[in-house]
C-alpha cells in the first residue's frame, strides 16, 4: 500500500506542469554567462597563454590525444562558443546551440588539466542536460519565429534536473570539507594570511579566529543551503546568506564567473513564478494530468538513465573516501569531487635527465615549455609531474634517438606542513605508466604532521631543513664518470 502511494505521489509530481518563468531565467543567465566567459578568455589573452603558446598540455587519463586546434583554431573555437551561448540566451535554434555548446565546452575542458576548475565541471554537466530541457518554450526567438509553439508551463522534472545539478557543488562541497585540516582552520588560515592588505577587514582576516569561523561557517553553509532554499519559510534568509557567501568568495579569491553565476542560478530553488512577481505579472498556476500513467510519457530506459545519472553523481565524489591516503597529497580522487579550497600546496620541483649511453646527467628547465600558470599548478599533482617527465623524455629521444631516464626532485608543503619529498627521486618517471586503481609506489606517502603555525620559509631554503634520502642515480653517474676518468687519464 505504501509503495503504491509513493508511486502515485511521484507520478502526480512528474505530470505536474509548472510555470516556466524561473526555468527561462536560468536559460538566459546560463547563456549570457557563457557569452561573458568566452569573451573574457579572448580579450584577456588566456586563450593565447594557455592554449596557443605552451609547447605542452597536461591531459586526462586516456584522453591525452585531445589537443588544441592548430593556427587560429582556438580563437575561432571561443568565438563559436560565444555565439552558441548567445543563441542559448536568446533562445534561437536553442537545442542545436545547446548541444553544440556542450560539445565545444567539453573539448575546451579536456584540453588543459591545469586549468581544471569545479565550476567548469558544473558547466559541462549543465551544458549536456540543457538540450533535453524545453527552456525555449517562452521568451525566445524560436517562439517569436514560430519554430516552436509558446508554452507558459514546463514539466516539473525540468526543475528537478536543474535543482539537482546546482545542488551538487553545494552539498558535496560541504561533505568534502569534513577533513581534519579543514576543521582545524587550514588551509583557510594560509589563504587569509595573504589578504591582510584588504582595507578595514585585512587585519581581522589574518587572525586564527577568522580562519576557524570561515572554515566552519563554509562547511555549515554548503551542507545546509540547499534544504534551506527549498523550504519556503527559510528561503529568503538562506538566499541572503547565499549572496554574502559568494560575494565574499569573489572578493577574497579569484574564482572568475563562478560566484556570480551561482548567485543567479540558485534562484532555481525559488517559486517557478518568481520572475513574474518581480515584473508585476500574474503567476501561472500549476496543472496536473493525474490520468496519464508515468510510463505513457517517460520510457523505462529514460527512468533508468536518470536513476543511474543521479546515483553516479552522488557516489563518484565520495570515491576518495575509499582510498587509504591523503587525497590532497596524492591528488587521486581530487578532481570531479567538488573539493574546493581544501589544499594550500606549495611545491618546489626540478627535473634531471640522465643519458645512460654517455653517463651524463643534466638539469632541465621545464618552465621553458609551459605558461607560468601551468608551471605553477602542475607540480601539485604527481600524475602531472609524471606527464611532464614523459614529455621531456620524448623530446630528448626525438633529438638524440635515445630514451633517457627522467627523475624529478619535488619538495612539497601541504596546508602549512613542513616540506617533504613528494616523488621518489630515484624512480625513472619516463618509464612509469599512468596509475588508475592503486597509488603508484613512486609517490612518497605524506608523513609530516599538521602544524598549527604554518611553514613560512621560502622554497630556496627548504633543502637545508629537510632530511633527504640518498639519490642513487646521481651517485651512479659520479661513479661512471670516475671510472671513465681512470680508464682515460689526462696526459
Amino acid at each position: 500500500m505504501q509503495d503504491r502511494s509513493l508511486h502515485s505521489a511521484f507520478t502526480k509530481q512528474y505530470h505536474t506542469q509548472k510555470d516556466i518563468a524561473a526555468a527561462v531565467f536560468f536559460r538566459v543567465i546560463f547563456g549570457f554567462t557563457g557569452c561573458y566567459w568566452a569573451w573574457d578568455y579572448l580579450i584577456s589573452g588566456r586563450v593565447t597563454r594557455l592554449y596557443v603558446a605552451p609547447e605542452f598540455h597536461f591531459g586526462y587519463p586516456l584522453l591525452d590525444f585531445v589537443q588544441p586546434l592548430p593556427g587560429n583554431g582556438m580563437y575561432l573555437l571561443f568565438a563559436v562558443m560565444f555565439v552558441q551561448a548567445l543563441l542559448i540566451g536568446v533562445g534561437w535554434f536553442y537545442r542545436v546551440a545547446a548541444m553544440s555548446f556542450a560539445l565545444c565546452f567539453t573539448y575546451f575542458f579536456l584540453l588543459e588539466r591545469t586549468n581544471y576548475q569545479n565550476h567548469y565541471y558544473l558547466i559541462c554537466l549543465i551544458a549536456w542536460v540543457m538540450p533535453l530541457l524545453p527552456l525555449n518554450s517562452l521568451l525566445s526567438v524560436d517562439c517569436r519565429t514560430g519554430r516552436i509553439p509558446s508554452n507558459e508551463r514546463t514539466p516539473a522534472w525540468v526543475y528537478w534536473a536543474l535543482q539537482f545539478l546546482i545542488g551538487l557543488p553545494y552539498f558535496f562541497g560541504g561533505v568534502a570539507k569534513l577533513t581534519p585540516d579543514w576543521l582545524l582552520g587550514q588551509p583557510m588560515g594560509i589563504f587569509l594570511s595573504t589578504k591582510s592588505e584588504i582595507p578595514l577587514i585585512g587585519g581581522w582576516l589574518a587572525m586564527p579566529a577568522a580562519a576557524m569561523l570561515i572554515s566552519i561557517g563554509g562547511l555549515i553553509f554548503d551542507t545546509a543551503v540547499v534544504p534551506l532554499l527549498i523550504w519556503p519559510k527559510t528561503r529568503i534568509i538562506a538566499y541572503v546568506f547565499c549572496i554574502l557567501f559568494h560575494i565574499t568568495n569573489a572578493t577574497l579569491f579569484q574564482i572568475h564567473i563562478f560566484p556570480w553565476f551561482m548567485i543567479l542560478a540558485s534562484t532555481i530553488y525559488f517559486s517557478p513564478s518568481w520572475p513574474r512577481w518581480i515584473l508585476g505579472a500574474s503567476p501561472v498556476e500549476a496543472s496536473v494530468d493525474e490520468s496519464a500513467p508515468l510510463s505513457s510519457t517517460l520510457p523505462k530506459w529514460a527512468i533508468l538513465f536518470a536513476g543511474c545519472f543521479v546515483a553516479f553523481h552522488c557516489l563518484w565524489p565520495l570515491r576518495s573516501r575509499l582510498n587509504n591516503e591523503e587525497t590532497s597529497w596524492t591528488e587521486r580522487g581530487h578532481l570531479f569531487s567538488w573539493r574546493m579550497m581544501l589544499r594550500a600546496k606549495e611545491v618546489g620541483i626540478g627535473y634531471a635527465v640522465v643519458d645512460s649511453a654517455s653517463g651524463r646527467a643534466a638539469n632541465v628547465d621545464h618552465k621553458q615549455f609551459l605558461d607560468p600558470e601551468q608551471a605553477e599548478k602542475f607540480a601539485r599533482d604527481p600524475e602531472l609531474i609524471r606527464q611532464m617527465a614523459h614529455f621531456i623524455a620524448d623530446k630528448f629521444e626525438k633529438e638524440t634517438r635515445r630514451r633517457p631516464e627522467v627523475h624529478a626532485f619535488a619538495l612539497a608543503s601541504l596546508n602549512g606542513r613542513k616540506p617533504q619529498l613528494m616523488i621518489d627521486p630515484n624512480v625513472d618517471l619516463a618509464m612509469q605508466p599512468a596509475a588508475f586503481w592503486n597509488c603508484p609506489s613512486w609517490i612518497v606517502p605524506l608523513k609530516e604532521p599538521f602544524r598549527r603555525d604554518a611553514w613560512k620559509l621560502p622554497i630556496d631554503q627548504w633543502k637545508s631543513h629537510v632530511e633527504l634520502p640518498e639519490i642513487k642515480f646521481l651517485e651512479q653517474m659520479k661513479q661512471q664518470s670516475a671510472n671513465r676518468s681512470a680508464e682515460n687519464p689526462k696526459p
